[in-house]
């Protein structure tokens, strides 16, 4: 037998062993198999339940949504509920993706809706975030609501509150009660802000905050109220742009320095930031608007209040450096000890000033209305215009200029003019200008009434320098007559008490705290026909005194009495004396009326002419009776000429009486020279004018001579 036919049988023997083997094992009985373990369900109603995570898709009508469980429910309704639930919104525009998280889930019928409860997270890729117990979303209005408390937070803003909605579809986060809004500081220690309100909504897209139900923002040093409020963001939303305030807003600045913004009110505000987000730029206030500047420590705060205001302020964010006003503009300066209480009122106010200074200037327009208080003095002013300058930190006013039909009242005072400037500090007024209505300025009070080009008034006294075609009127008071006290205001016995005098020249000083005016500049006082003509004329209207200098001219009416000296049958008259009214005119370098004593004295040149004669001599005095408009008598010293009834008499002294119409007239020699040129020499004349005697005495010390003679007269 070959060898492969060995081979072969050998492997036939081997397969039939191992085939009978086979056949023997499968013909051996079995043993029973183990039970089979029930599925236990995590929920019986349901009719599907799938575990391992696994996950699916949707989509929505504005996103497709991918949803990721650790464990899926399928109900009857076609509702699910999801455990270890995250379901991740892709924006098909591919912008932003929005995941919601949370320890369980509810999907509604056909995936419309999804509600998640436990630890609820919702998150933007843009960084905004949200936490919450409970939170629903429904595909018909694209909104995730969440009830009870919740958390968000963005960049530098966080918040809290009580319910949150969040609008996918316009991008809108709102918190719906007991809002709480931070903005943390940035890496530089600006911007901060916390917010509590009724609720408050983040748009996102549209870049606002808006706050309602009463807000209170504390944003640097800033203390914000208000009804409700909407703050514009920066593109990148980590910094406040503009504040939009309603409802009766109220801003307090805390430790402002003088001159800065302490509080700010109004119906309606504005705020812009500048780019640090914390200074505050600009501020507009509408509706009843009134700001407080802070003022030194221990003093009140200056008040503006207005329709609108309108303020520019500092890099420090709380001083102004411009300010507007419209609509019934007020500006109150509260009185201090040592400071007057004023307000000013006007139809607009515009101010401006610098940084470290406050408003140093303010512009008012529109029925300017100022008024003053210290103690018992009171000042008002009435203008079209007011420029005012202000001290630093607002702390007074420095000076005052009224334009535009002035009018500036201190108790009897009163000045109108074109243009008043007022020195606050020194009590002064600088009247100029011409309009229609009011040429020239004008100053009155009870004693004296004033024009002229310009006029410096001190208002304490008052004291008064006026220059320019200056008028004036003497008004004596209601008390002034003669025989007056010497601390009362009076008229000169010389004039009339009852009638205005008027006094013009270049240049008048008036001191009213002496009632004492001096003219200077072709002065001329006028009252009826009394005239006295001056370089410069001084009025006393305390002591009643009066003097003039400088080519002096006086025209006088006085009363004299005359007698007839016969009557209608020729026989001498024994009735008494009738009064007449005589003019006389004087010229003289100076003049002096002393009215203690009744007393006009003409020095230097004296001249007089009237009814009493020509007469010239170095001085001449005329005493008055104490009506003061009548002659007592009249003297004349040095050089003394008299020319009277065709006569001349030259001496040293005359002395006339009016009781007697007497005149007696001294010297060494007395000379008179008659109308026959007769000469008669001797010391002593007197000359009866009723009498028409004259009487020359040589008193023993000169012989009494006559000579000469122009041989027309005959004795």
């Amino acid at each position: 037998m070959a060898r492969w036919q060995r081979n072969a049988r050998l492997l036939i023997a081997v397969f039939g062993i191992l085939f009978a083997a086979l056949v023997a094992r499968q013909l051996k009985p079995r043993d029973p198999p183990p039970d089979a373990r029930p599925l236990v369900r995590t929920d019986p109603t349901a009719v599907i339940e799938t575990t391992g995570g696994k996950g699916q898709k949707v989509r929505w009508s504005r996103e497709d949504v991918s949803v990721e469980y650790q464990k899926q429910l399928t109900y009857p309704d076609g509702t699910s509920k999801l455990q270890g639930v995250t379901i991740v919104t892709d924006e098909r525009n591919g912008n932003r993706t929005f995941t919601i998280s949370g320890k369980e889930g509810r999907v509604g019928k056909d995936d419309s809706s999804i509600a998640l409860d436990g630890d609820v997270r919702l998150a933007g890729s843009d960084g905004m975030t949200a936490l919450a117990e409970h939170a629903t979303y429904s595909d018909a209005d694209a909104v995730v609501r969440a009830p009870g408390p919740v958390h968000f937070a963005r960049g530098r803003m966080s918040g809290t509150g009580v319910g949150l909605t969040w609008d996918k579809t316009l991008d809108i986060l709102t918190i719906l009660d007991q809002a709480v809004v931070h903005f943390a500081p940035d890496d530089k220690g600006s911007g901060a802000l916390a917010v509590t309100s009724g609720n408050a909504a983040f748009a996102r897209r549209d870049k606002y905050l808006r706050f309602e139900n009463g807000v209170h923002i504390q944003h640097g040093s800033q203390l914000i109220d208000a009804g409700s409020a909407v703050a514009l963001l920066s593109q990148d939303d980590k910094r406040i742009e503009t504040v939009d305030l309603r409802e009766q807003p109220r801003i307090t600045v805390l430790k402002p320095s003088p001159g800065a913004l302490r509080t700010l009110a109004g119906a309606q505000m504005n705020l812009k930031y500048a780019a640090d987000g914390e200074s505050l730029e600009h501020t507009l206030v509408t509706g009843d608007a009134v700001i407080q500047l802070a003022a030194d420590a221990g003093k009140q705060e200056r008040q503006i209040a207005a329709g609108v205001i309108d303020i520019a302020l500092a890099p420090d964010g709380s001083t102004p450096t411009a300010l507007t006003g419209r609509d019934a503009v007020q500006l109150t300066f509260p009185p201090e000890p040592g400071s007057a209480g004023r307000t000013i009122r006007a139809a607009s106010m515009d101010a401006r000033g610098e940084a470290g200074k406050g408003l140093t200037r303010a512009q008012f327009a529109g029925n300017v209305q100022y008024n003053e208080r210290e103690g018992d003095v009171t000042r008002a002013a009435s203008a079209g215009t007011l420029d005012l300058g202000l001290k630093p930190g607002m702390s007074s006013i420095d000076q005052a200029t009224f334009a535009q039909s002035v009018r500036f009242e201190e108790g009897r005072l009163a000045a109108m003019a074109a243009v008043a400037r007022y020195d606050v500090d020194k009590g002064t007024l600088a009247l100029s200008g011409s309009e229609r209505g009011t040429p020239v300025p004008h100053v009155v009070n009870e004693q004296i009434a004033v024009d002229a080009a310009e006029m410096d008034v001190t208002l304490a006294g008052p004291k008064l320098k006026a220059t320019g075609d200056v008028r004036s009127e003497l008004r004596p008071s209601s008390k002034a007559k003669a025989g007056a006290a010497d601390n009362e205001v009076k008229m000169p016995s010389m004039l009339k008490q009852d009638q205005p005098v008027i006094v013009v020249a270049t240049s008048l000083d008036y001191d009213g705290t002496v009632s004492k005016g001096t003219y200077t500049g072709a002065a001329r006082l006028f009252q009826g026909d009394t005239s006295i003509k001056g370089e410069t004329i001084v009025v006393d209207n305390n002591l009643g005194n009066l003097s003039a200098s400088g080519g002096v001219t006086t025209t006088a009416v006085l009363d004299q009495h005359t007698r007839d000296t016969k009557d209608t049958k020729g026989t001498k008259d024994t009735k008494d004396p009738k009064k007449e009214r005589t003019h006389s005119i004087a010229r003289s370098k100076e003049l002096t009326y002393d009215d203690a004593h009744l007393k006009l004295t003409y020095t230097g040149e004296a001249h007089m002419s009237g009814p009493e004669g020509d007469m010239t001599a170095e001085r001449i005095e005329l005493y008055l009776k104490p009506s003061g408009d009548e002659l007592e008598r009249a003297e004349g010293h040095g050089n003394l000429t008299l020319r009277e009834q065709n006569r001349e008499t030259k001496g040293e002294k005359m002395i006339y009486t009016t009781a007697n119409e007497t005149y007696v007239i001294t010297g060494a020699p007395v000379k008179i020279i008659d109308q026959c040129e007769r000469e008669t020499v001797g010391r002593t004349l007197t000359f009866n004018k009723g009498t028409d005697s004259v009487v020359v005495d040589g008193n023993s010390q000169i012989r009494t001579q006559t000579k000469g003679g122009n041989g027309k007269c005959t004795s």
